[in-house]
């Protein structure tokens, strides 16, 4: 059996944007960040990525997103899809739904530090892509979405492995709460394991407070759960916190401060203290579109 890579992902993606005709962006959203991490473990400079850039013709395009930095630590994605009414199909290496909800409260203060524990939070697939070699995840999504409402569900096998990976989430409105679900079934080397999450928002007047539950055994990671608050501390400055325990694991505590440019640009700087990895210090400048 042929061997697939990211690289030829990306690159057929590419090709893919580059022919359709007399396309127009569509659905295009995500960050980018240029940014310097120091822990005990690692001292550099990085470029995050977390985005999805999106071309159509009528009901059919294209589609090409990224996850992680730029380097081993992060998963590409490539699929075709059609869309109509709030349907949505995604065929190639699209993104797990797994993926799509209760974003890690870590990913969001500091995330090159979070893909250091990557498995707590993200997909099979994900953690697969970025800890172990020749690993590209293929399937197909389907999403809906209502008023108040959005649902996703994933289908994806690894080539040379017997691991197929079905996941599926939601997220809910109700006034000023926000409530995310996901769970995904694994199997691999004739077992199946489970992973699943949570999260709850709630959203005050110049505050949001959150809560976030991880139980990934199919990934091999302890359990966690999250507890975040964000502040608007002046007109374009924001302050947040966050505690996070997993088992067997002492407390790790966070702050970060982000100050808003305008036209999308932000700049951050974040402390994160945990007794058993050490006290993490990051700053970055990002551009959200």
């Amino acid at each position: 059996m042929f061997k697939l890579s990211t690289a030829a992902a990306t690159g057929a993606a590419t090709i893919a944007i580059a022919v359709l005709p007399h396309v127009a962006l569509a659905d295009t959203s995500g960050e980018i960040s240029l940014g310097h991490l120091e822990t005990d473990a690692f001292r550099g400079g990085y470029l995050f990525g977390d985005f999805v850039l999106s071309v159509a013709e009528g009901d059919w395009g294209a589609e090409l997103g990224m996850f992680g930095v730029v380097g081993r630590l992060h998963e590409t994605y490539a699929s075709a899809i059609w869309t109509r009414e709030g349907h949505k199909v995604e065929l190639g290496f699209p993104q797990p739904a797994y993926d799509r909800y209760a974003v890690s409260g870590l990913t969001q203060l500091m995330p090159r530090l979070a893909l250091s524990s990557i498995s707590t939070s993200r997909s099979r697939a994900t953690a697969g892509v970025m800890t172990e070699s020749e690993f590209l995840p293929y399937g197909a999504v389907y999403s809906r979405r209502e008023k108040n409402a959005r649902a996703s569900m994933s289908l994806h096998g690894v080539p040379d492995t017997d691991i197929v990976i079905f996941g599926a989430g939601a997220t809910f409105e109700a006034g000023a709460w926000t409530v995310d679900l996901a769970a995904e079934a694994v199997s691999e080397d004739a077992q199946h394991e489970w992973n699943a999450k949570a999260q709850v928002r709630k959203e005050f007047e110049d505050w949001r407070i959150g809560a976030n539950i991880f139980a990934a055994d199919a990934n091999g990671a302890a359990r966690t759960a999250e507890l975040f608050a964000q502040f608007d501390i002046f007109k374009d400055a924001e302050l947040t916190g966050q505690l996070r325990k997993s088992e067997g694991q002492e407390f790790m505590v966070g702050a970060g401060v982000e100050h808003d440019f305008g036209r999308g640009v932000t700049a951050e700087f974040a402390m994160v203290r945990a007794a058993d990895t050490g006290l993490a210090v990051s700053a970055a400048v990002s551009y959200s579109f």
